[in-house]
């Protein structure tokens, strides 16, 4: 799959499907994740940080790249027991911004409101 927009949402599709295998296999092997306990790499990363929390991230807006990069206004939720501390009960908007490369997700920064994510 070629168009970043397409492979975005395939991703997302899988998040919130809980299909951790089919969300791993839209990442590039040392994808990069960003959150609030900073940033790892990897397959291994993405699947415990998915099994571990549940999360469903349901874009509110279009998925659009703007400058290599999607900044993507989300309500998240998180499903499980094992959801980290401090994980909110209720559905919370969250800024997600991802970059694709080569078919695959390469990036996934994770903030809390607009004004915390960082220039291009």
């Amino acid at each position: 799959m070629s168009d970043p927009a397409a492979v975005l949402k395939t991703w997302h599709d899988a998040v919130n499907a809980g299909d951790i295998d089919g969300a791993v296999a839209c990442c590039d092997p040392d994808v990069a994740v960003q959150g609030p306990r900073g940033v790892g790499h990897g397959h291994d990363l993405v699947r415990g940080w998915l099994a571990r929390s549940g999360i469903r991230l349901e874009p509110q807006e279009d998925l659009v790249e703007t400058g290599g990069r999607f900044v993507v206004r989300e309500v998240a939720r998180w499903t499980t027991a094992n959801a980290p501390d401090g994980a909110p009960l209720e559905p919370t908007e969250t800024w997600c911004v991802f970059t694709v490369g080569d078919g695959l997700v390469t990036s996934i920064a994770r903030f809390e409101t607009p004004a915390d994510i960082p220039p291009a």
